[in-house]
């Protein structure tokens, strides 16, 4: 019995051990959470009055399958990420009239259009891999078009220049919507104590006060071997909503696999999402859509 005794008195120190070092990694977590909401919010009150899109992701889109026989393939796409670009002809520097940015659900917004010539500027500020050694690529006309690029608020058809190549049957669509809140570069923060994976996607319900949010998980529930459950806090301002996850693991010794699965888990807002922005612990805009 004194063995048992004993070991229960480990068991329930190590539990005591483990919850505090979760709670302490669950509140720099919501102080990074804060630290994000405050980073986000002085961005969105300097640049006010933008155009309402909030682009996630790409702002360049990859039309085609391949770049074909006729082009140097591995120089054209180290050249893309170079962002390495001429134009053989002159591009328009005249910026269209306004179009507009249209969501799955309807909802149509007016924006301003840039110029062909804008874009090119911004095209070539997506390089992210420089290559000194790279022939840039030929830009040998621009179209204004449509195109759906991911936001804030779900897949949306925007306007974008679409950019035809030398050589190549591959176009590039490069989003055209000027006056648009460019998300901050992440603030500066330690690293973050890990509590649960990070939000990939969520919806929102009719009413605006449930965000459901996807992660990449545990393929089962906490009561089978390797499984997890999740929940979720929303951390608020009045501009932008960051959600923590909690992974609350099964700790049964298992053979687990490494693959990710999608899980899902609810956070109950203070008030309606309207037009906040849901981001991450980094102030990175996430899309939101409307369950259907």
């Amino acid at each position: 019995m004194a063995r048992l005794r004993g070991f229960g008195l480990l068991a329930v120190v190590g539990l005591a051990v483990g919850t505090s070092a979760c709670s302490s990694a669950a509140t720099e977590v919501r102080r990074q959470a804060q630290a994000a909401l405050a980073h986000w919010d002085a961005a969105a009150a300097a640049g006010a009055g933008g155009s309402g899109f909030v682009l996630v992701g790409e702002p360049t889109l990859f039309v085609g399958d391949d770049w074909g026989p006729n082009i140097d393939g591995n120089n054209a796409k180290m050249a893309l990420y170079a962002g390495l670009f001429v134009a053989a002809n002159q591009l328009p520097s005249e910026a269209p009239s306004d179009g507009s940015v249209k969501w799955q659900n309807g909802t149509v917004h007016a924006v301003p259009v840039i110029s062909a010539q804008q874009a090119l500027t911004d095209l070539k500020a997506t390089g992210v891999s420089p290559c000194p050694d790279c022939t840039p690529l030929q830009i040998t006309g621009a179209s204004l078009t449509t195109a759906t690029f991911q936001s804030t608020r779900g897949p949306a058809q925007a306007p974008a220049w679409e950019f035809s190549l030398k050589d190549t049957d591959v176009k590039l669509d490069q989003i055209a919507v000027g006056g648009r809140f460019i998300p901050p570069p992440p603030p500066e923060q330690p690293a973050q104590p890990r509590v649960g994976p990070p939000v990939e996607s969520a919806t929102v319900d009719a009413s605006g006060m449930t965000l459901t949010v996807t992660v990449v998980g545990a393929q089962y529930a906490a009561d089978k071997p390797c499984g997890a459950d999740y929940t979720a806090e929303a951390v608020e301002s009045d501009t932008a909503i960051v959600v923590i996850v909690y992974e609350h693991q099964n700790t049964l010794p298992a053979a687990c696999s490494l693959v990710g699965y999608a899980r899902t888990a609810q956070a109950a807002l203070a008030k309606p999402l309207a037009n906040r922005i849901l981001i991450d612990l980094q102030a990175q805009p996430i899309s939101v859509t409307a369950a259907h």
